[in-house]
């Protein structure tokens, strides 16, 4: 087999790096050109400084240098007729023609091909009005989802929560044209997990590609606003073999079939965005290229020579199967500080040689010797593994060998795979809160009136102001009565007494709380001290304590008790395990440590001047780290197997919350574990609630 084929590949991102990749290790291939490539990609082909929109100057110059092949990457290209044009001229291109392209650039057309040919996906409705799409969407459910119709740089769709968000996104749409002039699809909102599912598509012929899951959101938790994609992986574990045979059959082979009645075979890579949704599988969109992040994460895989497949799908011949390997890539990326809002340009990066992973350039440039960011994607560094731990591990490792002051990443790519591990305390606690809201309905219907809590805050301390804003809007769910008392900062500690003492005798107050920590000039214990047992809801009061280490009833402290509740709500057996509370105060550490202790776990207290805390913790079947140190327990301080459970709650120098533990490294040895935000602080307030609720029935004699 003759190594002299040349091959143009068109477009420059991360995408056009893994593809150039794949080409490379072909030992068909001799030349690569990419137009008009980056910085990453110039060490592989040799880039051209051709636009992949100039489809004059793209065709001339395939036909000086006798391209044996040209592939196209990105939709932009696709949609100005690129595809057209060379097959025009005779020469042998891989992608879509601009007709096929529609089922991308066109919401409306994919929506209506859909409907016609019974392929599954959400109901809708389009629009070029503003004031129609905007009293159609007021008029149904929240969330909606709102479809730029055409091409947006994967940034054209939003999910807005509510009215406010759905105006601002439709006037974006439709009057200020933020995409350029075109209509609105407003579908119906979908739950489930989303996957891509990509595949070669020749006609009516399909050749599947491994599954993958794009992370759209640019921060951690699925947070922030959409973007290109902040990362991806193979090997989905939520997708069974029957899900992957009904997309194959009944979307993606059910789509290319319609596209050739249509009219416009396909001859591309057909792209599903898919959802695994409660009523099966359904299709969320359609793209006409490889997907970006997913195309990094999917081509390594393929052990096939990608030129044999692509020269077939080009010139419309069969294909072998393709062969894929049986590992599990991840790939996470770097992005420039700022995106997808407005960033700088030009920071230095440096480490990249150093990295024992793939690195995909997406936007960089050199300036010399030196490797700069060059757009809001920077890079994407993709590992492989025998599993998704192993790669999970792999990838992180040598992202941390990276070093760009402008550069950030997310942290949970992948989550969707090991979100069996979560501990997801803001579920639990939306669904006790719910069931205290039908509670407190019923209790004022019996005695008259509502459970009553007053809230007590001193002082300007933004965290406090948060926590009680929070506290007093989970009242006000669950139907009580709430009552905010705010005292300014030099407040006295009389003032406070006197305020407490009116309280603790006001026939309408069932529970009190008083917000710490206090201005300096007040004595936090003689407050406590000073609110009535029976009102004490946070579980503070000396006898509450007391009556906790002797096993009598009482009000047991909010943030304990809703770690106990978390556990026991999972099905995790405290019996006989080994538990280390790392912190002791009368809040959290020692309460907890009673509490776990009566569920017959051995129980070890330690804190941060325990020597060799690394042994102790290794030690835990169940963690609890309660210091207010960011990350102070790594993932070599835990347990294989280990329950975590993270109170901390403390915000990094760049401004973001985090927790004592590690979450990252922390995650891939425990078996259960608290996130921060959404682990112990929610269940925190909503044992307030409950709390409440219960000092309530005990005034009323229950």
């Amino acid at each position: 087999m003759a190594q002299d084929k040349k091959v143009l590949v068109v477009g420059g991102g991360g995408r056009c790096h893994a593809i150039v990749d794949a080409l490379s290790r072909s030992p068909q291939v001799a030349k690569i050109y990419c137009a008009p490539g980056n910085a990453g990609i110039a060490a592989q082909a040799e880039c051209v400084p051709i636009k992949d929109t100039d489809v004059k100057g793209l065709l001339a110059f395939a036909q000086e240098q006798g391209i044996d092949l040209t592939v196209v990457g990105p939709e932009a290209a696709l949609s100005v007729g690129v595809v057209d044009a060379f097959r025009a001229a005779g020469l042998a291109i891989f992608g879509h023609t601009k007709a096929a392209t529609r089922i991308e650039s066109s919401k409306e057309f994919a929506k209506v091909l859909m409907d016609k040919y019974g392929i599954p996906t959400a109901g809708y409705r389009s629009f070029d009005d503003f004031q129609e799409a905007l009293d159609y969407v007021n008029a149904r459910p929240f969330p909606a989802v709102l479809k730029y119709d055409g091409l947006a740089a994967g940034k054209g769709v939003v999910i807005a929560a509510d009215a406010a968000e759905a105006e601002a996104a439709l006037r974006s749409m439709l009057l200020d044209e933020a995409f350029g002039k075109g209509r609105v699809v407003v579908e119906d909102f979908l739950t489930g997990p989303e996957f891509s599912f990509m595949a070669f598509v020749d006609g009516e012929k399909v050749y599947p590609m491994p599954l993958s899951q794009d992370h759209k959101r640019a921060f951690d938790g699925d947070k922030g606003p959409n973007t290109g994609g902040m990362g991806a992986y193979t090997g989905l574990p939520f997708i069974t073999e029957e899900d992957r045979a009904f997309a194959q059959k009944e979307i993606l082979e059910a789509t290319a079939r319609a596209m050739v009645a249509e009219g416009c075979p396909l001859s591309g890579v057909l792209y599903g965005g898919l959802m695994k949704t409660p009523d099966g599988i359904k299709v969320i969109e359609f793209n006409a290229r490889f997907g970006d992040p997913e195309t990094e994460v999917v081509l390594p895989l393929l052990d096939s020579d990608i030129y044999d497949i692509f020269l077939a799908v080009a010139s419309g011949k069969p294909a072998a199967e393709p062969v894929w390997r049986k590992a599990v890539t991840l790939g996470v990326v770097l992005a420039s500080k700022g995106y997808p809002g407005s960033y700088d340009k030009g920071a230095e990066i440096l480490g990249v040689d150093q990295v024992d992973a793939k690195v995909y350039h997406m936007g960089t440039k050199r300036d010399g010797d030196r490797l700069l960011t060059a757009g809001g994607r920077v890079m994407m560094v993709v590992a492989e593994g025998k599993d998704i731990r192993a790669a999970y591990r792999k990838v992180y490792g040598e992202i941390s060998k990276i070093q760009c002051d402008n550069l950030f990443h997310r942290r949970d790519i992948a989550h969707w795979a090991l979100d069996g591990q979560i501990l997801d305390g803001k579920a639990l606690a939306a669904s006790i809160k719910d069931g205290l809201r039908d509670r407190v309905a019923k209790l004022e219907v019996k005695y008259g009136r509502k459970p009553s809590l007053a809230v007590i805050i001193v002082g300007n301390n933004p965290a406090s102001q948060v926590y009680v804003r929070n506290k007093v809007k989970s009242a006000i769910y669950v139907g009580m009565n709430s009552r905010l008392i705010t005292m300014a900062e030099d407040a006295t500690e009389e003032a406070l007494l006197k305020m407490i003492d009116d309280l603790n005798r006001d026939p309408e107050v069932d529970g009190i709380l008083v917000q710490l920590p206090l201005p300096k000039q007040i004595n936090e214990e003689r407050v406590i001290d000073a609110i009535a047992q029976e009102k004490d809801v946070d579980g503070f009061h000396p006898r509450n304590v007391s009556d906790l280490w002797l096993g009598r009833p009482c009000t047991i402290p909010c943030t304990p008790k809703g770690i106990l509740r978390l556990i026991d709500e999972s099905g995790i057996d405290l019996n006989g395990k080994t538990a280390v509370v790392v912190g002791r105060s009368n809040i959290v550490g020692k309460p907890v440590a009673k509490l776990l202790l009566d569920r017959n776990a051995t129980v070890v207290i330690a804190h941060s001047r325990t020597k060799d805390l690394k042994a102790m913790t290794l030690q835990a079947d169940v963690l609890v780290v309660a210091v207010g140190r960011p990350n102070m327990v790594t993932g070599d301080m835990v347990k294989p197997g280990a329950v975590v459970i993270d109170v901390g709650i403390n915000r990094t120098d760049d401004g973001k919350l985090c927790g004592d533990v590690d979450f990252v490294s922390a995650r891939l040895r425990a078996s259960w574990i608290t996130p921060v935000p959404g682990g112990v602080g929610p269940m925190t307030i909503a044992m307030l609630m409950e709390n409440t609720v219960e000092a309530f029935l005990a005034r009323m004699g229950k």
